[in-house]
């Protein structure tokens, strides 16, 4: 038996399988992502609308109820997803470049 075949082959067979569990869970993962961009639009129409400007004036000024959830108010929160969103977009396109490049 050759033994550097053998283990080439265990080599891609793992290779495979990882890639292929990454692609489904990738595909899923931006199916789903997909899906919910209508609710991204909005919140960043919202965002950088003057009803947030309003909103996150009342929060200030201790007009919304204590119970309130209202971390969409934070000055970073969207900004911060938005930045995560454009870094995650810059991953796909350097694997596409990758996969492109590839004999």
């Amino acid at each position: 038996m050759d033994e550097r075949r053998i283990a080439r082959i265990r080599e891609m067979e793992t290779a495979l399988n990882e890639w292929v569990d990454l692609g489904n869970k990738g595909e899923e993962l931006l199916e789903e992502m997909t899906t919910h961009l209508p609710s991204l639009e909005r919140l960043v129409a919202y965002y950088s609308s003057p009803d947030w400007m309003r909103d996150h004036d009342a929060s200030d000024e201790g007009l919304l109820p204590p119970d309130l959830p209202h971390g969409v108010l934070s000055e970073d929160a969207v900004f911060d997803l938005l930045t995560q969103l454009y870094g995650l977009c810059g991953i796909v396109k350097d694997i596409e470049q990758r996969l492109g490049k590839i004999p």
